[in-house]
């Protein structure tokens, strides 16, 4: 495996300047390349969790397809499946495929219950279907979500969030969403105790939901990430989730666990919501890592809601297209063959532990958080009044020229996070703690904290 961060030409190098200008002249700015810093990695070839660039810079890769490349980048059992695949067949819309059965028949016996699979090509799009089919179910529009979640960026999905940057110049968006605060410990209007602010939340959403005059309209669903992933990997209280499904069940209305981040062990079990005993959703939307790497998404749909909604009018051109299924199937095998949820556990614990070492007295540091391979660091200007320092992105840009890549976000871009694949080693957490700390202490952070406040 080879060793990162290894910087041996100043980032950019001038291969890595001469394409990011071809790409600039004409790819439009609303594009991710450089949602990361001003100097995006260019990718030229990728194994485990380490990207080389075209002037041979190697770079430790801890966003990893924000969260998708479980299995880290160019995994053999992938590269294997997916070669076969294509030259067997591609594409099989609206006819059956003997690769698509094995993935689905597999998908819908993951979790207890009886569930049916319906296939997407994005996380945005499994959350309009899971949208659509709850609408046709229940013939209530309204869907409670939580401040800071991200379900997508597709108009429907993009209701269910409240950033306002990603909802501002696109004026009135798909009716019904209401949101709720995020029962976030650090950051909670119900307090600092864990327990009293999911018990509070809870009996908001209780007493709105029995409440005939509590002003919302009909409520069909409720979604939410059992951890907040773009929002600053926020695990919820333990016990929420099945207060939750008691009360959504209490109500008659459908809960969606959305794991598209958080799914296939990434927070130490196959997927978050299953921290608590007894939760069953009605609809699971999955994504990313259920592939590691290739476009797939989905949902698990409750039979009954599924039998609620005529044939035919869930799908898309590439839903399930038979490259990326076969995929799956190569990626759900190795999650199999070994007990990577324990994996996730006992490295994620490893990875917190180091930060708090190293940082955690940092006059910056607020806290440091996460469930399994979801990891964050929160930054403040003021640990006292838990004031946000908005400067994530700033130091991720840092932290690229230094050959490491980990993922600004945050409700107010403030916390550095940590997605790296699954296969991760101790030694590769240790040096991106390593880089961290050095960021955190250098002059250039200085500059970034000076010009924030």
């Amino acid at each position: 495996m080879m060793d990162a961060p290894a910087i041996t030409s100043p980032h950019p190098g001038p291969r890595t300047r001469q394409i990011l200008k071809r790409l600039s002249a004409v790819e439009a700015g609303a594009g991710l390349t450089y949602g990361l810093g001003d100097d995006p990695v260019v990718l030229d070839h990728a194994e485990g969790a380490v990207i080389t660039d075209p002037d041979g810079n190697r770079f430790l890769d801890m966003v990893a397809g924000f969260g998708s490349l479980s299995l880290g980048h160019s995994h053999p059992a992938l590269v294997d499946a997916v070669r076969t695949q294509v030259g067997r067949g591609q594409q099989a819309m609206s006819i059956g495929s003997t690769t698509r059965t094995d993935l689905v028949e597999k998908m819908a016996g993951l979790v207890d219950g009886d569930y049916r699979v319906i296939l997407a090509a994005s996380g945005s799009e499994a959350v309009e279907v899971a949208l659509k089919m709850t609408r046709r179910a229940t013939g209530r529009q309204g869907i409670v979500a939580f401040s800071g979640g991200f379900h997508g960026r597709t108009m429907g999905a993009l209701t269910l969030m409240g950033r306002q940057s990603q909802r501002t110049g696109l004026g009135t968006l798909l009716a019904g969403a209401i949101h709720l605060p995020f029962p976030d410990p650090y950051r909670s209007p119900f307090g600092t105790d864990p327990q009293q602010i999911s018990d509070t939340t809870l009996a908001l959403l209780d007493q709105q939901l029995g409440d005939p005059a509590s002003g919302w309209m009909p409520v069909g669903a409720v979604i939410v990430e059992s951890v907040q992933g773009n929002g600053g990997m926020i695990p919820v209280p333990a016990g929420f989730m099945a207060g939750l499904r008691d009360i959504c069940t209490r109500h008659g209305v459908l809960l969606i666990a959305d794991e598209v981040m958080s799914g296939f062990h990434r927070t130490g079990s196959l997927f978050a919501y299953q921290r608590d005993d007894n939760v069953d959703p009605d609809i699971i939307v999955v994504g990313k890592s259920l592939s590691a790497g290739l476009p797939l998404a989905g949902c698990l749909v409750s039979a009954s809601i599924s039998e609620s909604n005529p044939v035919g009018t869930e799908s898309s051109t590439y839903a399930g297209n038979l490259v990326s299924c076969a995929s799956a199937l190569a990626a759900l095998e190795v999650y199999e063959s070994f007990d990577i949820s324990k994996q996730a556990r006992d490295l994620g614990d490893y990875f917190q532990t180091q930060l708090r070492a190293v940082i955690g007295d940092h006059r910056n540091v607020g806290t440091i958080r996460g469930q399994g391979l979801m990891v964050a660091v929160e930054l403040v200007s003021d640990r006292n009044g838990r004031i946000p320092l908005p400067v994530a992105r700033a130091v991720s840009h840092l932290a690229i020229q230094r050959g490491l890549l980990l993922y600004p976000g945050g409700h107010f871009g403030n916390v550095l996070a940590f997605l790296p694949p699954l296969i991760v080693t101790r030694d590769q957490i240790s040096a991106c703690v390593s880089v961290v700390a050095d960021l955190l202490n250098s002059v250039a952070y200085d500059a970034l904290e000076t010009t924030a406040n």
